[in-house]
């Protein structure tokens, strides 16, 4: 089905088939929820480099369009594996994808929207999680805690506050905290026009899989707007199949009043 705007607000936007070759499975489910249009987006890819046990996974939330989020789910897992640092720092070839893929869009014509990324790079039982912006990603161990591997970029975070006012660019309240007075994200791929007080560089975090680990959970801020970290835990343990855990997880943000697209990926980490 092709992605359309005009949904009535429960009604779900059918995904892209899932991907059964990725090195972890998983199950992603996603609504345009409240908004008039559906600008979230997502995508996963198996068999990388020819090595089965490496997959690429990302979820991309557009604002002001969705051109740029499109563009991610075309572009942005080959300029990652394009790098010739890929298999040996990966981390490195993550953030240069991230970057060239920025470049990319701000090149194209008429490429004034953008998106926030958050994506899992896997090698074997080591996994690298790259973000830029508010979409999140956290880690669900069997016990039931959990770990947040991603810090929002919002413009009133301290650190992104300062580097933006650094560059002589304001942070202004508005509803809530936005770049310039406009976008409430202080790192995104695209957004032209506020370059370069928002930049694409991602942050990125190492970590190697346990038999403690059970979920990772990447979703747009649709989800988190209104669901916390740890009831995110709580919901996705209650079921075996991760695309079952994706579904209720996006039906509970939407139920809790969620106003936005609505993105969820629960990647199953058993194996």
């Amino acid at each position: 089905m092709a992605w359309r705007a005009g949904l009535e607000p429960y009604e779900v936007e059918t995904c892209p088939p899932i991907n059964p070759h990725v090195h972890y499975r998983y199950g992603v489910s996603q609504m345009q929820g409240r908004r008039p249009y559906m600008e979230d987006r997502h995508t996963a890819v198996a068999d990388l480099n020819g090595d089965p046990t490496q997959s690429f996974y990302g979820i991309f939330d557009g604002h002001g369009g969705d051109g740029a989020a499109n563009y991610c789910v075309q572009a942005m897992c080959q300029n990652v594996i394009r790098e010739p640092s890929i298999t040996k720092e990966p981390a490195e070839a993550l953030k240069s994808g991230f970057l060239r893929t920025d470049q990319e869009i701000a090149n194209s014509k008429n490429s004034e929207d953008g998106t926030t990324a958050v994506v899992v790079f896997t090698q074997g039982n080591e996994m690298f999680v790259a973000h830029a912006g508010d979409s999140r990603a956290v880690l669900v161990h069997r016990s039931g805690d959990v770990s947040v591997l991603t810090s929002d970029h919002k413009p009133n975070r301290p650190d992104e506050r300062r580097r933006i006012q650094e560059l002589g660019g304001s942070v202004v309240f508005w509803g809530v905290w936005r770049v310039e007075g406009i976008l409430a994200v202080s790192r995104a791929i695209g957004d032209r026009m506020l370059k370069p007080l928002v930049v694409a560089e991602p942050e990125v975090k190492e970590l190697t899989r346990t038999e403690e680990d059970q979920y990772l959970v990447l979703a747009s801020d649709g989800v988190w707007d209104t669901v916390s970290n740890d009831e995110v835990a709580q919901l996705v343990l209650k079921y075996e199949d991760p695309q079952t855990a994706a579904q209720h997880l996006m039906e509970e943000a939407y139920a809790r009043g969620s106003m936005d697209n609505i993105c969820v990926m629960v990647i199953d980490l058993r194996v």
